[in-house]
């Protein structure tokens, strides 16, 4: 970048960061708004008797508790319980505690170093989006990233190669407008951010983190409440963001009870300490949580 160019970008963005207020300015960080955002990846695979009377139970605790989630759900999930989620989409719709996004069809690998074709994941998404619409009535507009064993590492970043560039170009293409915060040195489990970097300041970035699979599935860190519990203080201390991430399969089968009780202490802690609870589709509307405000002004 030329010099007069940088001064001159430099200087507009302290220009809109003095503008801005002190409660706003520190936000894409941490700042004094804390948010907690809970999810659940619905990818369940295996029979759907399995998995029988969970989203009549997650219906009913996030309704009483009024905790604000996003199921981010896989395109052959829906097809495989169609007539559980059609009666799901026909209970929550238009009801903003409930926030329905996709989850790819196949749990197919986004950003990893290996991975699959752009065109194999193009298919595969684009199969995925019209189950939604088919089923859900509507076609989302955010994915949380996955992946599989045989896709090999995960990259640093959208940003890092040319193919995670064309990926990512990709699934914009198709409509996507957040996914989850994913550009080298960028902390993806803290910081919301916008995709100015690789040309789309409309598209946001999202938090993400503390799976489920960890430290619920797999008993990583002890007791799986009271190690959440514990970094949701934690975080709150240091004023950060707090990303829960749930799996419909480990919540519903690998939990103390089926009664989503761990759901609802986690969130009663977090509101304990200070946090907002939120949506994913509820973050994207509120722009200046997450995007940049000289990528903003350019923008406009």
């Amino acid at each position: 970048m030329k010099r007069r160019v940088f001064l001159k970008r430099t200087g507009m963005a302290a220009a809109i960061l003095a503008s801005m207020p002190p409660e706003l300015s520190g936000c894409r960080g941490g700042g004094k708004r804390k948010l907690m955002l809970m999810r659940y990846d619905t990818e369940w695979w295996g029979p759907p008797s399995a998995m029988k009377g969970f989203l009549e139970k997650l219906v009913e605790v996030h309704r009483k508790d009024q905790i604000p989630v996003t199921l981010f759900c896989k395109g052959a999930t829906l097809e495989a319980m169609e007539s559980e989620f059609r009666a799901f989409s026909r209970e929550v719709k238009g009801d903003p505690l409930f926030d329905l996004q996709d989850h790819s069809y196949s749990h197919i690998g986004l950003g990893y170093e290996k991975g699959k074709p752009v065109h194999v994941l193009e298919a595969d998404y684009r199969r995925s989006f019209l189950a939604h619409e088919r089923i859900l009535g509507e076609r989302p507009v955010g994915i949380a990233r996955c992946g599989t064993s045989d896709d090999g590492p995960a990259l640093t970043g959208f940003d890092a190669t040319g193919k995670s560039r064309e990926e990512f170009e990709m699934v914009v293409g198709l409509g996507t407008r957040m996914i989850d915060s994913f550009l080298t040195g960028v902390d993806g489990s803290r910081e919301f951010i916008d995709y100015g970097r690789l040309g789309h300041p409309e598209v946001m970035g999202f938090i993400s983190g503390y799976s489920d699979t960890a430290w619920m599935a797999r008993g990583e860190s002890g007791d799986p409440v009271e190690y959440m519990l514990n970094e949701i203080r934690a975080r709150a201390d240091r004023q950060e963001h707090m990303p829960v991430m749930f799996h419909d399969w480990v919540a519903w089968q690998k939990a103390p009870d089926q009664e989503l009780s761990h759901v609802r202490k986690i969130a009663e802690t977090g509101r304990e300490k200070g946090y907002e609870l939120s949506t994913h589709l509820a973050c994207y509307h509120d722009r200046k949580l997450w995007q940049d405000p000289l990528d903003d002004k350019l923008a406009s």
